[in-house]
């Protein structure tokens, strides 16, 4: 799997579970209040741990600087405030940002139904606050929360998709249950001080805040002792929410993600979980006092959150930007949650219209016009229309692109094939941002990478350069040390080489011929560009689309469809380079088709008995939502 679709798979889980772990102590704090009459339950040591459990204790501290601030307000700012990154509102959000773009490994049902409760969150935000009111979008967002749990439980094949999400949400909740507990004690040790005792209340509400109440109360007596609360969230192997739990099925997912082998990647993040497994051996919480039992709460924080730091780590997932991880509960930062940037929607129409200087009583054709959808992309509608009208049959060919065959017996004199796309387009990874890691280089110099992109890295027809033309380059390039650096100094290379010339060349041109012309259209320059990069056995595609030049723009080669090239980046996947115009193919390149070379991506193929023809081709790209 890309690490960019395990990334928004991995995110979407975490941020699932933490809408319902943030719903659920908004819920338990409004039961307190009703619950609760003395004034000494409901000072501000209560907001305290909502916000340090939900967002962070800066963000109360503001509010608190505001004299005008009532309990709506702060109820408000952790389920619907925008600037909030961690309320309520933001975790659906950002979720359904994930989903969406991971929509391809995800049951169809789950994004319907964490879609409605974005929609649902929305209506919420914008009614009168009231508590009745409040209590329904609560309710609403935990069975939400618990259905897509059971949508996935039952409609997902084990998968790797299915780890990524279970290692998300079991992390998760691991981190959340230290947190919960952290901001307990700590508010709990003052009350001990002051009062000899332990604060009931609070106690009951950590129970209640990661539902355990009713579990607690099956296996101990209905006494709110905190070692004995302690002992069960964090020790108890078979409560689905304590930590131990969560550790030992993140442990038993990495080891079927990687068959129980301790590779020189992981053996870092197999570390940190054999570490962490020795110390709840070790431990006896009833042996420690208070001020003990915070120093240990503490570390044991940071080391939850050390193994989802690694274990981003390990597999290239994209940690937030701004994460702090502080030793000292005073300085913790909730970590922000991963958010992707907005996509494109384009409408691609694209007619080839041909004509004939006699009757033509039979023709065979296939088409590729149909745009892909993978994890940056995305096809929203398309439909064909032919003239004359023949019906289509679709397959999809070696290299995974939509192929329609049609077959027409009329005579005609006149063939037009018209393809309208509407497509949504997500920006693939920076290419100049990935760095180029030991890790990396280990599996690109693998035998195993090498023989499963073999045939992107054996050169075709169109794509062979001379060894002379290639010592030219290298004369001008040098030697090759970091292959995705050296795949952008090819395209720049290329791009003040080249100039874009219609009249030069045609689809029969090879790279042998185009690199010593000099000029040529964007196909000439891709093929030049494979060839190079194959001969240094990085493994690279053909890649046939369309280009959305917009107004004011530098960009070429939107007159037809397009070609640019897509290089392979251990761990990070296919990432697009447009030698053309010098630019990265991010979300202004749509794809259509991809191969070794124009041969197995022509939009149009096919045969026919009668004279000759001519074509014209007519492409409109246009923006329709950003």
């Amino acid at each position: 799997m890309l690490s960019r679709v395990a990334d928004s798979l991995y995110w979407m889980a975490r941020n699932i579970e933490r809408t319902e772990s943030n719903a659920r102590i908004l819920d338990v704090h409004l039961t307190q209040m009703v619950e609760t009459s003395s004034e000494d339950l409901l000072d501000g040591k209560h907001w305290q741990i909502m916000f340090e459990a939900c967002s962070t204790k800066d963000e109360l501290e503001k509010l608190q600087n505001n004299a005008d601030a009532q309990d709506e307000d702060y109820i408000r700012y952790l389920a619907f405030h925008t600037d909030n990154l961690n309320s309520i509102y933001s975790c659906v959000r950002v979720a359904r940002e994930n989903a969406r773009q991971s929509r391809d490994h995800l049951p169809n049902e789950l994004f319907e139904v964490w879609n409605d409760l974005y929609l649902f969150t929305i209506q919420a935000e914008q009614e009168i606050f009231s508590i009745h009111h409040l209590r329904t979008f609560l309710h609403k967002v935990k069975l939400t929360c618990l259905t897509a749990q059971g949508i996935i439980e039952s409609g997902m094949s084990r998968s790797v998709a299915y780890r990524m999400l279970k290692i998300g949400k079991w992390l998760e909740r691991a981190e959340k249950t230290a947190r919960i507990l952290n901001v307990v004690c700590e508010q709990t040790r003052e009350t001990q001080l002051l009062y000899k005792g332990d604060d009931y209340y609070a106690w009951l509400s950590a129970l209640r805040m990661l539902n355990g109440y009713e579990a607690y109360l099956k296996v101990n007596r209905p006494k709110m002792d905190p070692k004995t609360i302690l002992t069960f969230l964090i020790t108890d192997e078979s409560f689905p929410r304590s930590i131990h739990y969560n550790i030992n099925h993140v442990r038993s997912a990495i080891d079927l993600l990687e068959n129980a082998k301790i590779a020189h990647y992981s053996s870092e993040l197999y570390y940190a979980l054999e570490n962490l497994k020795n110390e709840f051996d070790e431990m006896s919480i009833q042996e420690l006092n208070s001020d003990d039992m915070l120093a240990f709460l503490n570390t044991f924080q940071n080391k939850c959150n050390e193994i989802g730091q690694i274990f981003s780590k390990t597999y290239y997932l994209i940690e937030p930007v701004g994460t702090q991880r502080q030793t000292q509960l005073s300085e913790f930062t909730q970590q922000p949650m991963k958010e992707k940037a907005s996509s494109m929607k384009y409408r691609i129409e694209h007619t080839n219209i041909f004509d004939y200087d006699s009757w033509v009583d039979q023709s065979m054709n296939s088409i590729r016009l149909k745009p892909r959808t993978d994890e940056c992309q995305r096809l929203l509608s398309y439909r064909t229309d032919i003239t004359p009208v023949a019906l289509t049959k679709e397959h999809v060919d070696i290299w995974g692109n939509s192929v329609e065959s049609f077959f027409i017996a009329d005579h005609h004199k006149h063939l037009e094939v018209k393809a309208t796309s509407v497509v949504s387009i997500q920006k693939s990874p920076w290419i100049h941002r990935i760095d180029y890691s030991p890790e990396m280089h280990a599996i690109f110099h693998s035998e195993l990478f090498s023989n499963h992109y073999l045939a992107y890295l054996s050169n075709t027809s169109y794509t062979y350069l001379t060894p002379e033309q290639m010592e030219q380059v290298d004369k001008d390039l040098g030697q090759m040390a970091n292959p995705v650096q050296y795949a952008i100094d090819v395209m720049g290379y290329l791009f003040n080489r080249f100039t874009y010339d219609g009249s030069s060349t045609n689809v029969s041109t090879k790279a042998v011929e185009s690199f010593d012309l000099k000029k040529g259209v964007c196909q000439d320059i891709a093929h030049v560009m494979l060839g190079i990069l194959r001969n240094k056995h990085i493994p690279a595609r053909y890649v046939s689309g369309y280009l959305y030049v917009g107004e004011n723009s530098a960009l070429v080669g939107d007159a037809a469809s397009h070609a640019w090239v897509e290089v392979m980046v251990p761990g990070i996947g296919w990432v697009g380079l447009d030698p053309t115009n010098n630019v990265e193919a991010l979300e202004n390149h749509i794809r259509v088709g991809v191969g070794r070379d124009y041969g197995d991506v022509s939009p149009v193929q096919g045969v026919y008995r009668g004279g000759n023809h001519k074509l014209d081709v007519k492409v409109s790209v246009s923006l329709i939502d950003q």
